[in-house]
C-alpha cells in the first residue's frame, strides 16, 4: 500500500510580492527619514560653524581694542601725554578700503613688548621715527575686503590701504557688512562742568561699537549679524595747548 506524501507548506507568489512591497515601503520611509536628519544636522553643523567664525572674529577684534593705546612707560620720567600709541599716527581710527562701505577698517596700536616704543616692523634703528623701532608689529587694523574680514601684521603706513593683511574667516562665509562706530566722551580735567576746549588739559573716553553681518556662501538664507560694544581701557589724555 503506496502512503500519501506529506502536504508542503510555503508562501505563494502573490504572498511574496505583498512582503516585497510592504518592505520596500519601511524601507523608503526609512530613507526619507534619514536623508531629512542628515540634512537638517548638515545645516546645524554649518550653521554652527557660521556662528562660531563670526563669534570668533568679534572676540579677536574686541580683544584687541581693548588693548588699544596702552602704554608701558615710568610715570616719574614721562608723562602719560606723550604716549606714542595716542598720537595722531597710532591712535584708534576708522575708515574705508577703497571700494568698500564707509568705516568698514579701523586701525589701533598699543605696546605688545611693553619695550615703551612703538613696533613699526620696517625700519633699522639708525632710522626709526622717534619713539619707535622695528623688532616688532604694534600697529594693527581689521577691514572688509572683498567679502573677508582681514587683519593687518605687516608693513610700513598704518593705513587700511596700506601694510600687510591676511583674511581671518574661511573661504565659504563671507562677511556681507562690518562696521566700527567710534563714540567719544571728553572730559574737561580743569573744569568739570566745562565742555572740553584747547585751552584746558581734556580726557577723552571712547567706545567702538562693532556691527557685523555674514552668510554661508553656498547657502544665501543662512545668516547672522551681531552687533558688540567695546569700551577702551586706555583713555586718552590731551594737554592744554600754550
Amino acid at each position: 500500500m503506496l502512503s500519501a506524501h506529506p502536504r508542503q507548506r510555503g508562501v505563494t507568489l502573490v504572498e511574496l510580492m505583498i512582503a516585497g512591497a510592504i518592505s520596500l515601503v519601511a524601507l523608503s520611509a526609512a530613507l526619507t527619514v534619514y536623508s531629512a536628519t542628515a540634512r537638517h544636522s548638515t545645516l546645524q553643523l554649518r550653521s554652527a560653524h557660521l556662528h562660531q567664525q563670526v563669534l570668533g572674529i568679534l572676540y579677536l577684534v574686541s580683544r584687541d581694542l581693548r588693548r588699544a593705546g596702552y602704554w608701558h612707560f615710568d610715570p616719574a620720567r614721562r608723562s602719560p601725554v606723550d604716549n606714542p600709541f595716542q598720537n595722531d599716527t597710532n591712535r584708534v581710527r576708522s575708515g574705508a578700503l577703497a571700494g568698500e562701505a564707509a568705516d568698514s577698517c579701523i586701525l589701533l596700536s598699543y605696546d605688545l613688548d611693553r619695550d615703551g616704543l612703538v613696533g613699526v616692523g620696517q625700519c633699522n634703528r639708525q632710522r626709526c621715527p622717534p619713539f619707535s623701532d622695528g623688532d616688532n608689529v604694534e600697529q594693527f587694523g581689521y577691514r572688509l575686503h572683498d567679502g573677508a574680514v582681514q587683519s593687518r601684521y605687516a608693513g610700513s603706513g598704518l593705513a587700511c590701504d596700506a601694510g600687510y593683511w591676511q583674511a581671518l574667516n574661511d573661504p565659504d562665509i563671507r562677511i556681507t557688512h562690518l562696521r566700527f562706530g567710534l563714540r567719544a566722551h571728553c572730559i574737561n580735567l580743569r573744569d568739570r562742568t566745562a565742555p572740553c576746549n584747547d585751552a584746558a588739559p581734556q580726557l577723552v573716553q571712547r567706545l567702538v561699537r562693532i556691527d557685523i553681518g555674514a552668510r554661508l556662501e553656498p547657502d544665501p538664507d543662512s545668516r547672522i549679524s551681531l552687533v558688540q560694544w567695546v569700551a577702551l581701557r586706555n583713555d586718552r589724555l590731551q594737554a592744554a595747548e600754550p
